[in-house]
């Protein structure tokens, strides 16, 4: 089950498009065994474009309250599986990283 609110469902499909995009274009122009490399680059793209919407969607906004008057601060909340958009951005390099150097030496790639 896949837990989302706001736009946090832009985690999961910018990184297939990232990490797998980028991985499947690079086995298609360098050859077989090259995509682990292209993956991670690819997640380093996906978590970099991560980072920057989320960051400006999450960004709380001042308002006023309709009926007093008072000054309010709105905070927007986009997450996957609870967690900011922005902070996966640090999540996704670390498991990209680690699946990189898992199918290198499996010689897998």
């Amino acid at each position: 089950m896949i837990i989302w609110t706001g736009w946090g469902i832009l985690v999961p499909l910018f990184m297939a498009l990232g990490a797998g995009g980028v991985g499947l274009l690079t086995e298609e122009l360098f050859g077989v065994g090259t995509g682990g490399g292209g993956a991670l680059v690819g997640a380093l793209a996906a978590a970099a474009a991560i980072f920057l919407l989320g960051r400006k969607l999450n960004k709380p906004e001042q308002g006023y309250h309709p009926k007093t008057g008072e000054p309010v601060v709105y905070r927007n909340r986009h997450t996957f599986f609870f967690v900011p958009m922005q902070y996966w951005s640090a999540i996704i390099p670390a498991v990209g990283l680690i699946v990189t150097v898992i199918t290198t030496i499996k010689g897998t790639a």
